[in-house]
C-alpha cells in the first residue's frame, strides 16, 4: 500500500491540542453561578473526553451533586460561557506542527474526529493555525452520536477514499473508536487521560509529537 493511500484521523482536545483552560474558565464559571468553588485545571482535565455534556456532569457530580435546575440547564449555562471564548489559554502541543507538516508532505490525507461541536472546534483550529492541514472533519455535533460510535469516525474520513486508517487520540473512547473501525491507535500519554496507557489494544504509545514524527518517518513505507 502506498504512503498516499494511508489516512491519519486526529483527536483533538488533549492529542494535537491542550484545550482545557478554556474548558476549565467555562466550568468554574458554572461552579460560581451556583455558589461553589472552583476547581483546578489538573482535576477538570480528568472529566474530558465524553462529550461536553458528560464533562458537565461529571463536575457537578464531583462538586456535590446536580443543582434541582437539572443538568441541561447548567449545560446550556456552560455551552454558553464556553462559546464566548474557546480559545482561552489554547495551546498546540509541541511538535503537532512539524508532524502534520511531514504527513502533509508524504501526500496523506488527515481529519478531525472530535467530541466538541463545531463552532468552537472551528474557533480553535483557526486560532492554532492548523484548519487549513486537514481535509475531513467530525465534530460532536455532525452526526447526532458520539465517539466511540464508528459513525463518528466515518464520518471523518468521508471523501477521503479508502486506505489504511491510523488515529491519535488520548483517552479510552479514542481506543474503543479505533478498535471498532480497525484503526491502528497512537496513544498520546501526555493528554487528558493517561491512566489509558494500561489497556490493550494500543499500537505505539508516545510522550511528545518528535517521538511520533520520528516513529512514522522511519516506518511510513
Amino acid at each position: 500500500m502506498a504512503v498516499k493511500d494511508k489516512i491519519f484521523v486526529f483527536d483533538l482536545d488533549g492529542t494535537l491540542a491542550d484545550t482545557a483552560p478554556a474548558l476549565l474558565n467555562a466550568g468554574n464559571q458554572v461552579l460560581k453561578s451556583i455558589g461553589r468553588n472552583p476547581i483546578k485545571l489538573e482535576q477538570y482535565k480528568g472529566f474530558i473526553g465524553g462529550g461536553t455534556k458528560k464533562q458537565v456532569e461529571k463536575l457537578l457530580i464531583s462538586t456535590g451533586g446536580i443543582p434541582d435546575r437539572g443538568l441541561d440547564f447548567h449545560f446550556n449555562f456552560f455551552q454558553d460561557r464556553y462559546h464566548e471564548d474557546p480559545v482561552k489559554g489554547c495551546s498546540l502541543y509541541k511538535g503537532v506542527l512539524e508532524l502534520i507538516e511531514f504527513l502533509k508532505s508524504q501526500g496523506i490525507k488527515l481529519s478531525i474526529c472530535t467530541q466538541k461541536f463545531e463552532s468552537s472546534a472551528k474557533k480553535v483550529l483557526l486560532h492554532l493555525n492548523v484548519y487549513q492541514y486537514f481535509d475531513g472533519f467530525a465534530y460532536g455535533d455532525s452526526t447526532g452520536v458520539l465517539k466511540p460510535d464508528p459513525k463518528v469516525f466515518y464520518h471523518s474520513v468521508k471523501g477521503l477514499g479508502h486506505g489504511r486508517y491510523f488515529y491519535v487520540g488520548d483517552t479510552e473512547i479514542d481506543l474503543l473508536l479505533a478498535k471498532a473501525v480497525g484503526a491502528e491507535f497512537f496513544f498520546h500519554k501526555k493528554g487528558y487521560a493517561p491512566q489509558t496507557v494500561e489497556k490493550p489494544g494500543i499500537d505505539l504509545s508516545f510522550d511528545s509529537f518528535e517521538e511520533l514524527t520520528q516513529h512514522f518517518e522511519k516506518n511510513l513505507a
